[in-house]
């Protein structure tokens, strides 16, 4: 069942039009809308905000988020929310003036670095997403990743003097993911089986055929920490790149009792292309 939209697309087009009520703030020396239109404008971005951080990796966020806070010495979006009709107290009205009217001037704060988290979204487009449909369903993975921990609360906690239900090993993982996956995807197999190489067959936890998606289940527990995880997970890769249909491969780590102390670290380690092989790992806790 294929994706339709890309989250990060809708953004990078959402900024547009974002830039486009920002520039009619300001005038030459007189705010053009009232405060209502500026706190409506406020609260339009911060929702769109919001959104970008929940849809771009981590190896991004850092630097979509200075692009918003700025520093000591640089004024960047914040503060543009902050005070756009702020006037400068180094303007001078004289023919000598060299200081812009307004303290955070449209083009200098809010348009400079929006146009910075423009270019962020798009480098994490074509790193993350990929080309086509295929960049569609890889979003979709990801968020059911990401958020897998979220799905499973509910679970453990069910209320009405009911059992939990608790994730105990891989097996309970697989059961619970094969589920939500199904939700949308129409083509999951389950247990198929990547090409011997070096004398022995590997068997993968889900094939979603359609999109050419690999998805590899681990449970961490005693004996397989950050630095066995991430031998396993190099091996496998090796594999997957002779099969057939595996054009992307995703791993879903589940740590829950937080072995694995860097994640971000070795989560970025292996998420690239591995001669070809399109790789993300997603270490969740």
């Amino acid at each position: 069942m294929p994706v339709t939209g890309s989250p990060i697309e809708s953004l990078i087009g959402e900024s547009r039009e974002l830039e486009r009520v920002a520039a009619g703030i300001q005038g030459e020396n007189q705010l053009l809308v009232d405060d209502a239109a500026v706190d409506a404008f406020i609260s339009q971005y911060h929702a769109w905000y919001a959104q970008a951080l929940d849809a771009l990796p981590e190896g991004f966020k850092e630097r979509f988020r200075d692009a918003f806070e700025g520093g000591t010495f640089t004024a960047k979006i914040k503060e543009f929310l902050r005070a756009p009709g702020d006037v400068s107290p180094l303007y001078d009205p004289s023919p000598e003036n060299v200081f812009p009217y307004w303290t955070y001037p449209f083009d200098t704060a809010f348009r400079g670095p929006l146009l910075e988290q423009r270019q962020i979204l798009t480098e994490a487009q074509r790193q993350v997403e990929g080309p086509g449909e295929a960049s569609r369903d890889l979003l979709l993975v990801e968020r059911i990743c990401r958020h897998f921990p979220e799905f499973l609360e509910p679970l453990a906690n069910r209320g009405r003097n009911r059992q939990p239900f608790i994730v105990e090993d891989e097996y309970d993982l697989q059961v619970l993911l094969e589920g939500v996956l199904r939700l949308f995807f129409d083509d999951v197999r389950p247990e198929d089986f990547a090409p011997e190489r070096a004398g022995g067959r590997s068997r993968v936890d889900f094939l979603l055929k359609s999109e050419q998606i690999v998805i590899e289940t681990k449970m961490t527990r005693p004996g397989l920490g950050a630095r066995k995880l991430g031998e396993e997970l190099i091996v496998d890769i090796e594999r997957y790149k002779s099969h057939p249909d595996c054009g992307a491969l995703v791993a879903l780590v589940y740590d829950p009792e937080k072995q694995v102390q860097n994640r971000r670290a070795l989560e970025h380690d292996l998420s690239r292309k591995h001669d070809g092989l399109l790789v993300r790992v997603y270490i969740v806790q």
